[in-house]
């Protein structure tokens, strides 16, 4: 059953709401590759990711995004010149979500730790880029679901499109510029472990 959830930046001067989330309104995803994991360390959310690294997302489109207050407060960072736009609040470096870097793409991967409740996405259906996970208790060995999510982001596309959402995005204006300027850096490596 599809639900409007709320969402917040860690230190709440930015809000928002998730529209319509659901099972079948997006992909809940655990990316592994290694940006996403050094966006969340250059970001100090390092505890939020999962076992083997793994970032938990929930890809849908733009559209579904409304931030309902401190959208000043939005900030773009790339890790590199042909990197994802990963956008986060500012006011704490709470990451929000990674997207394309044009409007003319309805996606968004939303960073998952930031909503109220993610009952409504269901169960986590698919795991990318393991071949780049950390070793240890509870990481992934294989991909999974990877054909379903190429999938789903083909048909929330289109549908975009034909239905005219492709041009709501809150991380583009009407021009279809950033809000914010990116600032592109080098990825941030991991801390090295703890000397015992």
């Amino acid at each position: 059953m599809a639900a409007d959830i709320g969402f917040s930046c860690r230190c709440g001067a930015l809000q928002g709401i998730l529209h319509g989330a659901s099972a079948a309104s997006g992909c809940h995803l655990v990316c592994y590759c290694k940006d996403c994991r050094a966006f969340a360390h250059r970001m100090g959310v390092a505890d939020d990711l999962l076992p083997g690294g793994g970032s938990p997302l929930f890809q849908t489109t733009p559209a579904m995004i409304e931030i309902t207050r401190g959208a000043e407060r939005i900030a773009c960072l790339r890790l590199s010149s042909k990197g994802l736009h990963r956008w986060y609040a500012a006011c704490c470096d709470t990451p929000l979500a990674n997207t394309a870097g044009s409007s003319r793409i309805p996606f968004a991967g939303l960073w998952r730790p930031i909503l109220a409740d993610h009952t409504a996405l269901g169960p986590v259906r698919t795991l990318g880029f393991t071949q780049s996970a950390l070793a240890g208790i509870g990481a992934p060995r294989k991909d999974k679901g990877l054909a379903r999510m190429v999938g789903g982001l083909l048909r929330r596309g289109i549908a975009a499109y034909l239905s005219g959402e492709a041009r709501k995005n809150p991380f583009f204006d009407s021009a279809g510029h950033p809000v914010a300027t990116p600032t592109i850096a080098g990825p941030t490596p991991p801390p090295a472990p703890r000397q015992q």
